[in-house]
């Protein structure tokens, strides 16, 4: 399914345009208030910023009330990108 992520809460979650919240499957980014966790969020949003914010995405199960899921875009996978990048 394709959808728009609308803002990114730290480097591995945030919100998509119709207001659900998500969470990336696999990555173990720093939250925003910790160290590297502004780059690791400004480094997730230049990711989808590239396509506008549409994104494919491919839900894989739930947590704490968020849908954890596999983005990807015409660059291929966010979150493999963002693993490779240390976050």
């Amino acid at each position: 399914m394709r959808k728009q992520v609308k803002k990114w809460v730290d480097g591995d979650s945030g919100y998509f345009a119709d207001g659900s919240g998500f969470r990336l499957a696999r990555v173990r980014a720093p939250e925003k208030y910790q160290f590297g966790g502004s780059r690791a969020t400004r480094r997730a949003a230049g990711m989808t910023a590239r396509s506008n914010g549409n994104v494919n995405v491919q839900v894989v199960g739930r947590s704490y009330g968020r849908t954890v899921v596999e983005l990807s875009n015409s660059d291929g996978s966010i979150n493999n990108r963002l693993i490779r990048r240390g976050c």
